[in-house]
């Protein structure tokens, strides 16, 4: 390596200061472009500059001048634009159902439809659903967002996804060739985590634990969603808690999973209803118990809970929070706050659009010809 620094490219300070602009407003918040410019340290005329070329290319829109008082020229208010482009989303993480939705710049569902697949869902399933919601909207779509259960690399390759049945499955070229739309495919726990984050109430250093047939995590610090070196950041279900407890679906004795999955925590009450409480609370204390060493660890804030509330009910939070609490305070550390989310079953699909948004509204200046079209 050199020890010059290379300079950024013209095309990079554009996409910079666009993410820069975008992010002060989303998902909906209302701001002068003066104050723009003063939150991401731009120039007055830069600041206009690039908020003119995101009104022209139909990602903010004006509200009209601010109401400040003293002489001079009102500044313009500025907003995401939610009429023109649409997102596809799709959610894989039930293997028997297909789930997809139209989404606006914002990150709020437009349309919805659901495609129940018995027999196990195959790629063509997921691409005659993002073709029928692409010919549902004669607006132009941004691109498509689609959340697998499983190991998924950068690539769009999906390693491993055990619920699904898929292997080293090119998901995201399979479906951009057959469709012609940029694809983002990333796993569905990170998606529901990038919901809460920006529409739930996790902060910049936040977990999000899902239970439904198995238990996954996902992380954030810093605002930065930890993927790790080959890409299982989060993969919790098969860590073994207890090396004498019941064998696992993966052959080993003990693993998370086999201790506080939904669909194992219904067995067990469906055989003993009158332990309710007890097999919740049981399993809620457990999992705080071994979530409590990497909260203390990364200094978490808070941790957020999506299950269903049969079983991620106020028995199971309570046991969770007070066995973390419990181990992890100390004089000069807190316990972070754990709350179940509150998006509902919307969750993963408005993450997963969430994250085509920001990767891709700084590109939307090379497809400038779609502009006017819809």
């Amino acid at each position: 390596m050199s020890g010059t620094q290379a300079k950024a490219s013209p095309s990079d300070i554009r996409i910079s200061n666009i993410t820069a602009a975008f992010e002060q407003l989303f998902p909906a918040t209302q701001m002068s472009r003066a104050n723009i410019g003063k939150l991401i340290g731009l120039s007055r005329f830069t600041t206009s500059e690039v908020t003119g070329e995101m009104v022209d290319n139909r990602i903010l829109r004006e509200l009209g001048p601010d109401n400040r008082e003293g002489r001079g020229k009102r500044s313009q208010v500025l907003a995401i634009d939610t009429d023109f482009w649409r997102i596809v989303s799709v959610d894989l993480s039930n293997p028997m159902l297909v789930k997809g939705a139209l989404a606006d710049l914002s990150g709020r569902i437009v349309d919805r439809t659901e495609l129940p697949v018995d027999h196990g869902c195959s790629v063509n399933d997921v691409i005659d659903l993002c073709r029928q919601l692409i010919s549902s909207t004669p607006l132009p779509i941004l691109g498509i967002g689609i959340a697998v259960t499983g190991i998924v690399e950068p690539n769009g390759v999906v390693r491993k996804s055990v619920h699904l049945g898929w292997s080293e499955l090119p998901l995201k070229t399979e479906v951009e060739n057959a469709t012609g739309v940029p694809v983002i495919v990333g796993n569905d726990t990170n998606a529901a985590l990038v919901a809460e984050r920006f529409f739930g109430d996790c902060s910049p250093n936040s977990m999000l634990i899902s239970i439904g047939r198995g238990v996954g995590a996902a992380l954030c610090l810093n605002d930065v969603i930890i993927e790790g070196s080959s890409f299982t950041a989060g993969e919790i279900a098969h860590v073994v808690v207890d090396p004498n407890g019941p064998i696992c679906e993966c052959g080993k004795q003990g693993c998370l999973e086999s201790f506080v999955s939904g669909d194992r925590l219904q067995q067990r009450i469906s055989q003993d209803p009158a332990a309710r409480t007890h097999i919740l609370t049981e399993a809620g204390a457990l999992l705080g118990r071994v979530m409590a060493i990497p909260a203390g660890l990364l200094d978490l804030r808070d941790i957020s809970v999506y299950g269903a509330p049969e079983i991620v009910n106020t028995q199971f939070i309570a046991a969770m929070e007070n066995e973390i609490s419990r181990t992890v305070t100390t004089d000069y550390q807190e316990a972070p706050q754990i709350h179940r989310c509150r998006q509902g079953e919307d969750l993963t699909l408005r993450g997963q659009a969430t994250i085509v948004i920001r990767t891709l509204v700084p590109t939307i200046h090379e497809r400038g010809s779609l502009i006017g079209e819809a």
